[in-house]
C-alpha cells in the first residue's frame, strides 16, 4: 500500500460519517445531468464546456467568447506531429508558478495517421480485461455480476473492495454495489473514481465536492462558498473532474479555473485552467484553450503540479480520456459547428471518432472512423495498461460490438453485436466501458 493510500485510509478511518440525503433529488439532479452533458461526454467522459458523442457531434460554442471566457489571442509556433515509438512522459519537481518557456506546439492539420483502426466482423474471438456493463450485468473478464437495483445505467467504476459504482443516466444517482451486486448505498451528483479504487469524489447538486470511501461513507466536504463561483457570472459551484490518490480535482463553475482538494489534509490550491481530463497515472490533465486564429482551439497537456504545459496541439479535436498507463491519450474529431477552416473542403470532419495521441510528445498516432477506416464507426473507447484499445463499435444498422485493437490497427471482437436502445435520445448504446 502506497504512501498516500496510508494516509486515506487514516482519513477514512478518522472521519467516516453517515452520507446526508439531499432533498428534491431527482429534479435537481436531472437538471444537473443535462447541463453537465452539455459541457461533458454524459457518462464516460469529461471535456471542457463541450458535448462530446459519435452520433451527437460536439458542440464548439463553449470555446466562444464571452464575458465570462474572453478568449485570448496570441502567436504559436507550429511543427508537424512527429511519430515513432512511445516514451513515459517527463517528471517535473513541483512548482506553484511555472516560469515562461517556450512550449512545444504541433498542429493537427488533417494529415492521414500514421494508423488506421480495421474493425472486425463476426463472433467474439478475443477477451478484454477491461470491465463493461451490458444492460444491469457487469462483465468482468470471466466474471458476471448482475446489479440487484433499477436503473439505467450510463457509468461504471471499479471499487477497490471488489465492489463497483454504477450511475443512473437521468437521475445522475450513482449506487454503490458490493461485490455480488448488491446495493450498499447512494450517492448524489457528478462522480469519480481514484485509479485504486479506495476513494469516490462527487460534486453534488448544490456544487458542494464530497469525499467518500469504498462503500460509500461520507469522509469529507468542501463547501460550495470557498470556490468563489456560486453566484453571478461564475456558474453553480463545484464541478469534479478526476481524483489523483487523494486529491480531488475539480473545475469551478464556468471559470476558467479548477480547483485541488487534498482530502486527507483538507487543504486547496487552485489552478489557473480549465480541466477537460484528469490522468491519475501521470498527474496531468487534457486542457482545452483557444487557438491564435478565431473558431479554433488547442489541447495542452499540463503538469498538476508545476502547472507547466508539456505540449500544445491546435486542432480540432476535443480529449475524452486517457489510457490507463498514462502513455496515451483519446480523442475526437467530431465536433459541431466548426468553423469552415476547420472543416475539409468537403465540409466533413478532418478526422474520426477516435484519435490516439501519444502523450510524451503530443504526436497523433492513430485513428479510428475517419476517412481511412474500416469496418464502423468508434462509439466510445477504453485503453487499459496493455496500451491495448477496447471500443464500441457503431454499424450502420444501429448495432454495437466490443472490439480490442492494437495500436497497429488490428482489431478482434470481444463482446457481439447488441441494439441500441432507439427510443431514449441520450445514452442509448448498450456498451459502458469501466472508467478505471
Amino acid at each position: 500500500m502506497s504512501d498516500m493510500d496510508q494516509r486515506l485510509k487514516r482519513a477514512l478511518d478518522e472521519h467516516t460519517e453517515g452520507v446526508r440525503v439531499v432533498a428534491d433529488l431527482a429534479e435537481r439532479a436531472i437538471a444537473r445531468d443535462r447541463s453537465n452533458k452539455r459541457r461533458e461526454l454524459g457518462v464516460a467522459a469529461l471535456a471542457a464546456g463541450l458535448v462530446l458523442a459519435v452520433a451527437v457531434p460536439v458542440g464548439w460554442g463553449a470555446l466562444r467568447a464571452s464575458s465570462v471566457r474572453p478568449l485570448p489571442v496570441g502567436p504559436s509556433q507550429s511543427t508537424t506531429a512527429p511519430t515513432g515509438s512511445p516514451s513515459a512522459p517527463p517528471s517535473t519537481p513541483p512548482s506553484t508558478v511555472p516560469a515562461p518557456t517556450a512550449i512545444p506546439t504541433l498542429t493537427a492539420d488533417g494529415s492521414p495517421s500514421p494508423v488506421n483502426l480495421r474493425f472486425a466482423t463476426g463472433e467474439p474471438t478475443g477477451t478484454t480485461t477491461v470491465p463493461y456493463l451490458l444492460g444491469d450485468v457487469i462483465h468482468d473478464r470471466s466474471r458476471t455480476i448482475r446489479i440487484q437495483a433499477e436503473g439505467r445505467w450510463g457509468s461504471l467504476w471499479r471499487l477497490s473492495n471488489d465492489g463497483w459504482l454504477v450511475t443512473d443516466a437521468d437521475t445522475l444517482v450513482s449506487t454503490v454495489l458490493d461485490s455480488t451486486g448488491l446495493p450498499l448505498t447512494e450517492i448524489t451528483g457528478t462522480t469519480r473514481v481514484s485509479a485504486s479504487g479506495l476513494l469516490i469524489a462527487a460534486s453534488d447538486v448544490r456544487g458542494n465536492l464530497r469525499a467518500h470511501d469504498n462503500l460509500g461513507a461520507s469522509v469529507a466536504s468542501l463547501d460550495v462558498k470557498t470556490c468563489d463561483c456560486s453566484s453571478g457570472s461564475g456558474g453553480s459551484g463545484y464541478e469534479v473532474v478526476g481524483v489523483v490518490n487523494t486529491t480531488v480535482y475539480a473545475n469551478r463553475g464556468d471559470l476558467e479555473a479548477s480547483v485541488a482538494w487534498d482530502v486527507s489534509t483538507g487543504k486547496t490550491r487552485r489552478l489557473p485552467f480549465r480541466l477537460s481530463v484528469v490522468d491519475p497515472a501521470t498527474e496531468t490533465a487534457a486542457v482545452l484553450t483557444p487557438g491564435a486564429k478565431a473558431q479554433t482551439s488547442c489541447l495542452e497537456l499540463r503538469d498538476l503540479l508545476t502547472l507547466r504545459a508539456r505540449w500544445r496541439l491546435c486542432g480540432p479535436l476535443v480529449p475524452r480520456t486517457f489510457s490507463s498507463n498514462g502513455l496515451y491519450l483519446m480523442a475526437t474529431g467530431y465536433i459541431d459547428g466548426l468553423d469552415e477552416s476547420q472543416l475539409n473542403p468537403d465540409g466533413t470532419f478532418r478526422y474520426g471518432g477516435l484519435v490516439v495521441v501519444r502523450t510524451s510528445d503530443g504526436s497523433l498516432v492513430l485513428e479510428g472512423g475517419g476517412a481511412g477506416g474500416a469496418g464502423g464507426s468508434p462509439v466510445s473507447s477504453r485503453m487499459g495498461d496493455d496500451s491495448k484499445l477496447v471500443v464500441q463499435v457503431g454499424s450502420p444498422a444501429g448495432l454495437r460490438s466490443l472490439q480490442r485493437c492494437t495500436l497497429e490497427g488490428a482489431c478482434e471482437v470481444v463482446a457481439p453485436d447488441s441494439p441500441r436502445t432507439v427510443d431514449i435520445p441520450e445514452g442509448e448504446d448498450p456498451y459502458t466501458l469501466a472508467d478505471n
